[in-house]
């Protein structure tokens, strides 16, 4: 008995290992791959745009008086940057790894340029001289893997159209694939999340958009093969490959809803035995955070063993800094702080409406469906009040980054909002999740 725990232990290490260096060794490929590509075409397409990346230069959010609707040009005009920019005093290995871009923002006392992206793109497709030149090491860029064959054939405008139509369908998609799984809780529960993930700006913004992208696809994947991933006891690593896919592409923007909206959908098709369930979640959760964790890793280890850097050292401060108190508060202050930013931009009539609509369905549903049925199913919508606290334990770590970036941070919380909703609609279901998956 032992022997066989041991050797199954070893193969679990193996898999994780594996699964890991594969999607390292991808990752970095692909993106020296797409760095061969010709830049010419990309600058004229980004330039083709500037005019209205200029106009969102001071003002860059959608709807005039709501910060939360931003187009994140501020990150978006780092990402076009990095897409186009070239420099021939560094290889190619250089340059995928530290991800070198030309700044226009004088240096300072410490002789480190500072943050002026918009102009320094500009600047930079006009022939401007640039007094300085900054890398962003810390992240692995992995949107270029895709951002770069776009814009060789299209311009940013474009990008956006396309971004809003490829959403909406994406959405759609997975409505859908809940409803073949008779999944119809979580069908309604992810309508009712799309709000607060500030849905109707998300199209306009790169970087804003990336962590609904691996959302999406993610549940797609899980839904499509959930049996498979169960009777083969692959749920673990396609958390860990769900983490994976969550660093390589994102900036640190809103990334846990890569892990709840699955987490939802784990719950909901393993709610007759709850205990075993939330062991599952737990598990699951763990597996994310490896993924997310070594990806991270993988990428400044790279950097210092191929070109000699200081990544890992950069990075860690960088850590201790987000995850530090937010300014001026203990730990315990702070955290409420930094929740009311993040729930502020929710204290409106269009988000107090939406909450009035739930809950007269809801008690229109549960008048019909009465009390004995949804003592029934108490347990297994219990469990989902788990998944709807990880946003809160998130806003608590990263108090500092919470703080400064409530614009976009706050969609956090409508993984709280889909699990919650998953919940109260488990409680008046009739059927079992696991025969509708079946």
């Amino acid at each position: 008995m032992k022997k066989m725990r041991k050797s199954v232990f070893a193969k679990a290490i193996r898999n994780h290992i594996l699964l890991l260096a594969a999607g390292v060794l991808a990752g970095l490929v692909l993106l020296l791959l797409v760095h061969l590509l010709p830049m010419g075409p990309m600058r004229e397409h980004v330039y083709w745009s500037m005019d209205m990346i200029e106009r969102e230069f001071d003002n860059e959010v959608l709807i005039d008086g709501y910060r939360s609707t931003l187009t994140g040009n501020f990150t978006d005009c780092l990402m076009l940057e990095h897409a186009v920019y070239s420099s021939e005093g560094h290889s190619l290995l250089e340059q995928v790894l530290h991800m070198y871009r030309g700044e226009s923002c004088p240096a300072g006392p410490d002789g480190q340029a500072g943050w002026w992206p918009g102009q320094s793109l500009k600047d930079y497709l006009t022939g401007v001289p640039q007094p300085g030149e900054v890398s962003y090491s810390r992240y692995w860029h992995g949107y270029l893997v895709l951002l770069k064959p776009l814009l060789l054939l299209t311009s940013f405008n474009t990008i956006r159209l396309l971004q809003s139509a490829v959403q909406l369908i994406l959405a759609g998609c997975v409505v859908m694939a809940l409803c073949r799984k008779g999944a119809y809780p979580l069908a309604k529960a992810f309508l009712l999340s799309l709000p607060f993930l500030f849905f109707v700006s998300t199209y306009a913004s790169l970087s804003l958009s990336i962590c609904f992208y691996i959302l999406a696809a993610a549940m797609l994947v899980q839904l499509k093969a959930e049996s498979l991933l169960d009777g083969r006891g692959r749920y673990g690593l396609f958390f860990m490959a769900v983490g994976m896919a969550t660093v390589y592409f994102d900036f640190l923007t809103y990334p846990l809803v890569t892990l709840v909206y699955p987490l939802v959908i784990y719950l909901y098709f393993h709610g007759e035995a709850p205990g075993k369930a939330v062991r599952g979640m737990v598990g699951n959760s763990v597996e994310w955070g490896i993924g997310y964790g070594g990806m991270w890793a993988a990428k400044w280890i790279l950097a210092d063993c191929l070109t000699g850097s200081a990544s890992i050292r950069d990075a860690l401060e960088t850590v201790f800094v987000r995850t530090g108190s937010a300014e001026g508060h203990s730990r315990i202050s702070g955290f409420f702080n930094v929740l009311g930013k993040n729930m502020q931009p929710f204290l409106n009539w269009c988000y107090l409406l939406v909450g009035i609509m739930f809950v007269a369905l809801f008690l229109g549903a549960a008048a019909r469906r009465g009390a004995g049925a949804m003592r029934r199913n108490l347990p297994s919508a219990a469990a989902f009040l788990l998944p709807a606290l990880y946003p809160f334990a998130w806003l608590f770590l990263t108090q500092n980054h919470s703080e400064q970036h409530w614009q976009y941070t706050c969609r956090i919380l409508a993984a709280s909002v889909f699990a919650a909703a998953s919940g109260c609609w488990t409680l008046l279901q009739n059927d079992s999740p696991k025969i509708a998956r079946n």
